[in-house]
Parts: structure tokens; sequence; C-alpha cells
């Protein structure tokens, strides 16, 4: 598994929750789905509720889930 800083992990969820159009590496995407922070909604990605959880333990603004 990839060892991901908590600084990409929340920018990695970030950029997955404003649904970005730049696409994240597959590492990444890997490695999020591995730690259950994220889930496959249809074609895209979204943050599960322990992705939401995690950013907000960050003290991190809400975005639009």
């Amino acid at each position: 598994m990839l060892a991901l800083s908590k600084q990409t992990i929340l920018a990695a969820l970030q950029r997955i929750s404003e649904r970005d159009p730049v696409p994240l590496s597959d590492a990444v995407i890997d490695a999020l789905l591995a730690r259950e922070l994220i889930e496959r909604v249809g074609k895209r990605f979204a943050p599960t509720q322990f992705g939401k959880s995690y950013c907000r333990a960050a003290g991190m603004l809400r975005w639009r889930w």
C-alpha cells in the first residue's frame, strides 16, 4: 500500500469532493480505496463516512458531498 501523508490524503479528498476534472493517479486512488476513505459511485468517486470524518477531524471546511 502506498504511504500517504496527511496533507496528501486531505488534498486528494478535497479534489474528489469538488469533482476536479483532473484525475488523481491510480496509486492514490488505490490507497484511498484500501483505507476505505472513498468509494466508487457510478463512474466517479465519493468520500465515504470515514473520509468525511477524516476531513472533519483535520479541521477542514466542509465541502459539498
